[in-house]
């Protein structure tokens, strides 16, 4: 591998882990101090929906933050995380002759299914929701099928913002889910 490929994709994956910070954890930590919300709460919030994903919303209520906080916070960690994993993907992709023959390969069966490769990126509303495919799966799958990326994040945040309200209407109790 060339030296300056090399340093171009460190670069490259630094400003992945800028993005991630200041959209996943400055933005949400700001808007917690603007509204008086105790760090603390934010920095938990954040941590639980990074691991938790859309499930962190039963934390955020538990911590008894606002709803409409709770929403843009989890909102904020998603896009930052969202667009930090398109730009990782987008290093390997560049930097990795096994991945570029693997998009190469899948851009070539995508072209069978032009339906999919025109309407393909809304089907990104519903993996959110999925447990076992969840958000950052559905960024993969996104990027893998080659989706217009605006669209892909559009529809991914979408779905995220859905399934996340909805969480919210659960936790708040104004919904009730039998199992």
């Amino acid at each position: 591998m060339d030296r300056s490929k090399a340093i171009d994709g460190i670069r490259k994956g630094f400003r992945a882990i800028a993005i991630a910070f200041v959209v996943a954890t400055l933005i949400p930590v700001l808007l917690g101090l603007l509204l008086s919300v105790p760090t603390a709460r934010v920095f938990s919030l954040i941590v639980s929906t990074l691991l938790l994903q859309a499930n962190a919303a039963f934390v955020g209520v538990g911590l008894g933050l606002h709803p409409a906080f709770i929403l843009a916070v989890m909102t904020f960690v998603e896009l930052g995380i969202v667009l930090a994993i398109y730009e990782i993907l987008d290093v390997f992709a560049e930097q990795s002759e096994r991945v570029r023959r693997f998009t190469k390969s899948t851009e070539a069966k995508m072209e069978r299914y032009p339906i999919l490769q025109r309407y393909g990126a809304v089907t990104l509303i519903i993996l959110p929701a999925l447990p076992v495919i969840g958000l950052y799966t559905s960024v993969v799958i996104g990027w893998l099928l080659r989706w217009s990326k605006l669209q892909s994040i559009f529809f991914v945040t979408l779905g995220w913002i859905l399934v996340t309200g909805f969480l919210l209407l659960v936790a708040l109790g104004l919904v009730r889910v039998v199992f």
